[in-house]
């Protein structure tokens, strides 16, 4: 399939996974965590998971973990009063397998842990193309019988110099209303050309206005 010109995007997937035994924390015990590292081979799931069981019973917490199905292994690494890291063995589920598939070749990547936030699942991907995402959530779609909620972030490439120099334009007041330097004053306390100063200005806004804005942006996954 021809996708065109590729364009690298930040997409948070969202969806209720129960058979996740993370997932099921939330429903039994009213927790979230995240999963701190994974690796999947040969159809087996390596994770170390940060819990954040707020003070419940924690004998009963290992145990709910134990005994799900897919569960062959778990480890307690550290804990404390709100918190219990542990290293989990499990067999790979077929929502994992999806993004496995979707997380190599190209396609995709992870960018960010996976999160367990009220039951439902969260990845962080990094996808090359909308037409992915859609086909992608579609799959989720199918394998769960729940409906995907995607949030895109298309984010612009700025380098740490252009960012800086709007932290100076922002501190000079370029950006107050009314301003307390122009384009013309802020190019000489720089001493960078007013067209390059202008060029670096708009591409870092759009960077900022990409996160805040085209963070929103939802593409369901269901069909009419």
């Amino acid at each position: 399939m021809t996708h065109g010109e590729e364009t690298q995007m930040d997409v948070k997937f969202k969806i209720k996974n129960k058979s996740c035994s993370l997932s099921g924390l939330y429903s039994e015990f009213g927790i979230n965590s995240r999963v701190i590292k994974k690796e999947m081979k040969d159809g087996i799931v390596y994770e170390i998971a940060e819990i954040y069981y707020k003070k419940n019973d924690l004998n009963k917490i290992l145990e709910s973990i134990k005994s799900s199905s897919e569960v062959i292994s778990v480890d307690t690494l550290y804990s404390n009063d709100s918190i219990l890291i542990i290293k989990l063995t499990t067999e790979e589920c077929p929502i994992l397998g999806i993004i496995k598939k979707y997380s190599g070749e190209g396609k995709a990547s992870f960018t960010k842990e996976e999160k367990i936030e009220e039951g439902e699942n969260i990845w962080y991907m990094s996808m090359t193309s909308v037409e992915l995402v859609k086909e992608l959530s579609e799959r989720l779609k199918d394998a769960t019988g729940n409906d995907v909620l995607i949030n895109i972030y298309k984010k612009s490439r700025v380098d740490k110099k252009s960012l800086f120099i709007v932290k100076e334009a922002y501190d000079l007041g370029f950006f107050d209303v009314p301003k307390r330097i122009n384009l013309m004053e802020l190019s000489a306390t720089l001493n960078i050309p007013p067209t390059t100063l202008d060029l670096i200005i708009r591409k870092s806004l759009k960077y900022f206005l990409d996160i805040e804005i085209a963070s929103v942006e939802k593409i369901p996954a269901t069909r009419e």
